[in-house]
């Protein structure tokens, strides 16, 4: 017997099939339906577009004392790049497969990253809506563009608009991920991203000749020392002990990614270039490891490009007697989840909440499930979804009702 498929379900595989994929996002579909979804519920909805052609879409939940600094529900509309030969679905096509206990699963690429997490704030909206509730702060839901692509025209400049000011946001929600055991983790901080380009200038010449001062020579030794760096720091990681995956943001991660240069093979390359994906952990000062990386390549005559460069947090410490932190632990408590706390080890758009001086807490109440963000045949168990509205309608009203 197939059982039918629930509308919540349906509505967020609508959410799927829209192609809001880099390089060129399908955000004007994706505006349309949002605002389609929020007259239907009753929210109130506003498009901010600082940047052509990428939309902010802010939907409002309204408390009754607006004065109150609000809460923020965050998440991001597009999605990665997919290899569609190595899929077993179409990526677009938000396919409903039933598996051997009678659940489902939702094929579909930002399945997991990250329209199911916009999907569940819209259908908690959605319950909160029908019930009647009215609660103290006024709740925001911000769908923003472009954090798959460091955020650069989407949250970035969003979060120091006048518009966002204007919300008067006291603390944020974002991201997290399907949890992979019985575990819920939180993230109250995440490493800083740091692509990174070190170009050096030399002699050139014929291939034959003992050319001195090339590039190749003066790159050399940064490509070692941040090498020997990615080994120092794995070797930590694996002392820390446990599961790698949950413990890899107390740690600095360093890929060579790119390597660049030269003409033919007879030609010594007069430059020559290589770029890093770091990943800064919050353990650090971040000031002082850009100047490290900048002392590095002035000590061996090289040009330094940060591709993006962040901000220091400067929200203050999540503690656990902060309000809102009880009342995301209470809300995992009666859901029968167990919150623990990590340091995202990628990057999520809550450091430009934090950047504004906002805490803020990535979270997903998904557990016992197969992670694959940015994967192939990336899905979502349905039975998972199902279960996480009533979370996030309980963790609406609970945030929402924190007395100032």
């Amino acid at each position: 017997m197939t059982i039918s498929e629930p509308a919540s379900v349906t509505r967020f595989r609508d959410y799927v099939k829209i192609e809001t994929v880099h390089p060129t996002p399908d955000y004007a579909k994706c505006t349309e339906f949002l605002i389609a979804q929020a007259e239907e519920i009753g929210l109130g909805h506003q498009v901010v577009e600082l940047v052509k052609g990428k939309p902010v879409v802010i939907l409002k939940l309204e408390g009754s004392d607006p004065s109150l600094p609000a809460i923020l529900l965050n998440s991001h509309t597009d999605v990665v790049p997919v290899y569609r030969e190595k899929w077993d679905y179409d990526p677009f096509a938000a396919t409903r497969v039933e598996v051997e206990n009678g659940d489902h699963r939702i094929y579909g690429r930002g399945t997991q990253d990250m329209k199911v997490t916009g999907s569940l704030y819209l259908e908690a909206f959605r319950q909160i809506k029908a019930s009647g509730k009215k609660f103290l702060r006024n709740v925001y839901s911000t769908f923003v563009p472009d954090e798959e692509i460091y955020s650069i025209e989407g949250m970035m400049p969003f979060s120091k608009s006048q518009e966002f000011k204007d919300l008067n946001i006291g603390f944020g929600i974002d991201e997290g991920g399907p949890s992979i055991n019985e575990n819920t983790y939180y993230f109250t901080s995440e490493r800083t991203t740091c692509p990174v380009t070190f170009t050096a200038h030399g002699n050139t010449g014929h291939g034959s000749q003992f050319i001195e001062g090339t590039a190749i020579e003066k790159l050399l030794p940064i490509i070692n020392e941040l090498m020997l760096l990615r080994e120092t720091q794995l070797s930590k990681l694996k002392k820390i002990g446990g599961i790698m995956l949950f413990n890899q943001g107390q740690v600095t991660s360093v890929n060579l990614t790119m390597l660049e240069g030269g003409k033919q093979p007879n030609v010594v390359p007069a430059t020559f270039s290589a770029t890093f994906d770091i990943r800064i952990t919050p353990l650090l000062d971040l000031a002082e490891f850009y100047k490290y990386l900048e002392d590095l390549a002035e000590k061996n005559e090289c040009d330094i490009e940060f591709h993006y460069r962040d901000e220091p947090n400067k929200s203050l410490k999540i503690t656990e007697t902060n309000p809102f932190m009880v009342e995301i632990k209470s809300a995992c408590s009666k859901h029968g989840l167990n919150p623990v706390e990590m340091v995202m080890p990628a990057a999520t758009d809550a450091r430009f909440v934090r950047q504004a001086g906002i805490q803020a807490v990535g979270i997903n109440p998904m557990i016992n499930h197969k992670l694959l963000a940015h994967d192939h045949n990336e899905y979502i168990i349905e039975s998972e979804y199902i279960k996480s509205i009533p979370f996030y309608t309980d963790l609406i009203e609970r945030l929402a009702s924190v007395p100032n």
